[in-house]
């Protein structure tokens, strides 16, 4: 796991789904530490029982959204990095999900049966799927994405269906086994550059749709996901002391770039909380730029509005003092 991590596969920002990514860096030659081979078959099984029901759960919650299962969105054309069943950054959207019936089931079916959990276990899963699809249904991005898909017309409803019907095209097997037949993460960037091209020739309501769209279906991911599983894997966010050179980047996401006199280790994707007044929100680490000298480390973080008082941090044990 270690040689992973440090070979780039980010399983440790993606704790919840992480099992295609462990697969496809199995195939790596140098990946040649010795290792129990009974005992990591024993944790892939549960690693893969576990995101099975996160899945599930995550289909569910997808379910709530406004429209569905009818979403004529763009990114859930087949082929896209939402939609295909090959190695990519994003939460797909898991094959035949919107033909489940998702939307007329009151609970994630089979969640808690994947995680064997006990019946007490079971009800407050339940609990916490409801709060949470609650949530989401009040969150800003869920309430544009209520309007915009009322703001539809048959003008704009047929851009969309152009746009998947060319997207289809473009995204076929044929096209991108032309482009690039086996490099994982060259096809993965091949699926989003397309994507952006056909999005970007959409205007009006179609483009505001798609628009709203990605911002709900990324707060599913964020939230769900992301931040649900560094808060199984590590409790709480981490404080970092000490922190100088702040630089607030505009737009949504708001993000911030700073500096530590100290080497932190920390993974891309892990909850952190800093130490000064600028940045009083939990921030998810999607950046670190660590120096191999004496000079300090540059980070970059993804601000979570609304999460000032949400955790307390634990404090951030410095690795490498300058």
């Amino acid at each position: 796991m270690q040689q992973m991590q440090a070979s780039d596969a980010d399983i440790a920002g993606t704790p919840m789904r992480l099992t295609r990514t462990v697969h496809l860096f199995e195939q790596v030659p140098y990946l040649d530490a010795p290792y129990d081979k009974d005992a990591w078959r024993a944790w892939l099984q549960s690693a893969a029982r576990i995101e099975a029901a996160h899945r599930t759960t995550i289909a569910w919650l997808r379910s709530r959204m406004p429209g569905y299962p009818q979403l004529p969105a763009p990114q859930l054309a087949p082929g896209t990095a939402l939609t295909t069943t090959e190695y990519t950054f994003r939460l797909a959207w898991q094959p035949g999900e919107r033909a489940a019936g998702l939307q007329m089931r009151g609970l994630p079916p089979s969640a808690a049966r994947q995680l064997q959990a006990a019946p007490d276990q079971a009800r407050s899963l339940e609990e916490s799927a409801r709060t949470l699809a609650s949530a989401l249904q009040a969150s800003q991005e869920w309430q544009r994405l209520a309007a915009a898909r009322q703001a539809l017309d048959e003008t704009s409803r047929n851009a969309l269906r152009q746009t998947r019907a060319r997207l289809r095209q473009r995204l076929s097997d044929a096209v991108i086994d032309a482009h690039e037949p086996s490099k994982a993460l060259e096809r993965h960037n091949y699926r989003c550059t397309v994507l952006t091209e056909e999005i970007e020739q959409l205007t009006g309501p179609a483009r505001e749709f798609t628009d709203a769209f990605d911002a709900a279906d990324r707060l599913v991911e964020l939230a769900a996901s992301d931040v649900f599983g560094q808060l199984t894997i590590h409790g709480r966010p981490l404080l970092l002391q000490h922190v100088t050179g702040i630089d607030l980047e505009p737009g949504t996401p708001r993000r911030a770039h700073f500096t530590v006199p100290y080497d932190p280790w920390l993974d891309t994707g892990e909850l952190i909380q800093i130490d000064d007044p600028l940045v009083t929100d939990t921030c998810l680490l999607t950046r670190t730029t660590i120096s191999l000298g004496s000079g300090p480390s540059r980070l970059s973080a993804q601000i979570l509005p609304g999460t000032a008082s949400l955790w307390e941090a634990l404090t951030a044990t410095p690795h490498r003092p300058i």
